[in-house]
């Protein structure tokens, strides 16, 4: 199955906020979690969890190992299968990634089909023949079948991108409507004061989803994008200069008030308050 556009955004948004997706898909998986360790990377190109397809190309999409609460060195596989177009396999393939991985670390597995098309959800997979049966009943998240006012409503984090799919399921190719969704996920996005690098990734994740980069959006929409999506060095370097620059109006206040020059002075020539300078004293 070749990796859509689509595919690869879920696949970079789920890497980068890893830890808020298994708490809005698997809540029960989040409580086991150790958040004071940092997830490993198994493998997800590992032959013996991803295998292969028939075009040779690797069969899973994201194989994480998750430090849990128990110590020692138990670890829980987490599988993420993201689907968009229609896939028969998806069920069988699920299967065989789940038993490679609990067969080539011997840890906890679990396994999360994503489906983010039309397409109904499946969550077994069973096959049987001669007397010998497989019946596997894996986790499944339908973004059709969610609820736009619970995403809304949802203090979970990983809500608003998932809600950014849906949208995008709502507006297809409608102009307007992406226009429309695209500034209300931005309003939702801010609204949470998320740390820099969280809102930069639900904001790229939406932009590319709803294709505000396409010639038929306003260009009065993108240009409110273009004052949001900002890249993150971009950020960091512009808090890195603010930071320098107030460290600065600081040392100037001191040396100033060393000399004995009254706080209004000070307030003058550095721009830093009043109840901030008599602090330095």
């Amino acid at each position: 199955m070749s990796e859509s556009w689509i595919d690869r955004r879920w696949k970079d948004l789920l890497k980068e906020n890893l830890d808020d997706a298994i708490s809005f898909f698997m809540p029960s998986l989040a409580e086991l979690r150790d958040y004071s360790l940092k997830p490993g990377a198994a493998d997800p190109e590992h032959p013996a969890i991803g295998g292969r397809s028939n075009k040779g190309k690797r069969t899973s999409d994201l194989c994480v190992s998750l430090p849990l609460k128990d110590g020692g060195e138990s670890r829980a596989i987490f599988l993420l299968e993201q689907q968009h177009e229609k896939d028969d396999t998806l069920p069988l393939r699920i299967f065989q990634s789940y038993y490679r991985a609990s067969d080539e670390y011997a840890v906890p597995v679990t396994s999360l089909a994503i489906y983010t098309g039309k397409t109904a959800p499946i969550d077994t997979y069973f096959r049987e023949w001669q007397g010998t049966s497989v019946n596997f009943k894996y986790n499944i998240y339908s973004v059709d079948r969610a609820d736009v006012d619970e995403l809304k409503r949802d203090g979970r984090d990983f809500a608003l991108p998932v809600l950014a799919a849906k949208r995008m399921m709502e507006a297809g190719e409608k102009a307007p409507k992406r226009e429309e969704y695209s500034i209300e996920l931005l309003e939702l996005i801010k609204a949470r004061k998320f740390e820099v690098e969280k809102a930069w990734s639900f904001q790229k994740f939406a932009y590319y989803l709803l294709q505000i980069d396409k010639g038929d959006i306003d260009p009065k929409i993108r240009e409110v994008w273009k004052m949001q999506f900002r890249p993150i060095d971009e950020v960091v370097r512009d808090i890195h200069i603010r930071d320098a620059k107030e460290e600065g109006k600081i040392e100037v206040a001191r040396s100033m008030l060393a000399d004995g020059l009254p706080a209004e002075t000070i307030k003058k020539y550095t721009g830093l308050d009043e109840s901030s300078i008599l602090s330095l004293r």
